[in-house]
């Protein structure tokens, strides 16, 4: 398996047709923040099939509490360290390959840091991700991730950016977690 790191136009597009045409229940290609993405090929021989796509970018705001146990860090404490923190936001294969994902996993665990420093300036010392959709990690745990928790769940509702709201705003559109639609919590430390 080989990581190429996406710089071009062209790549960004194969990126975006990836996750929309092949992933399983979160297929946008959108994100909001820092983000660094990977296409995955099958090997380093010329030419190699394009088999998915990986990527990390800025982590969540506000952590989930099973989060903050694991880390042992306050909000405030995880508020000053919010940049060594990414989110494996997506991860997409456009074909099934056995025993791929923990191979795939473990480059962008090692790529992830060193990226993460070139691009941003900044150490970057956990990854966590979030898996839902009826999915169980079974890719995560077969790369040591350890499963901290589940988040506190949200009700089916249109997501949207609040990045740039003022409070009154951000009060319209708070969704308040019911417990339905919990996901998995998966964390590696670098």
């Amino acid at each position: 398996m080989l990581l190429q790191l996406v710089e071009s136009d062209y790549q960004k597009k194969m990126v975006k047709n990836i996750i929309t045409k092949h992933h399983s229940y979160v297929p946008t290609h959108r994100s909001v923040g820092r983000r660094i993405d990977w296409l995955i090929y099958e090997d380093d021989m010329f030419p190699s099939k394009c088999v998915g796509m990986i990527g990390v970018g800025s982590s969540v705001y506000p952590p989930p509490k099973d989060l903050l146990q694991y880390v042992g860090m306050s909000k405030s404490e995880y508020r000053g360290e919010f940049n060594s923190f990414s989110n494996n936001w997506r991860y997409c294969m456009s074909e099934s390959i056995p025993n791929a994902g923990s191979r795939i996993l473990k480059l962008m665990r090692h790529q992830a840091p060193i990226e993460w420093k070139k691009k941003y300036g900044d150490d970057l010392r956990y990854i966590l991700t979030f898996v839902g959709g009826g999915n169980n990690g079974a890719v995560y745990k077969a790369d040591n991730w350890k499963m901290v928790g589940k988040t506190a769940g949200l009700p089916e509702h249109n997501m949207v950016s609040m990045k740039w709201d003022n409070n009154d705003k951000l009060k319209e559109q708070f969704v308040k977690p019911t417990g339905e639609n919990k996901k998995l919590i998966f964390v590696t430390k670098l």
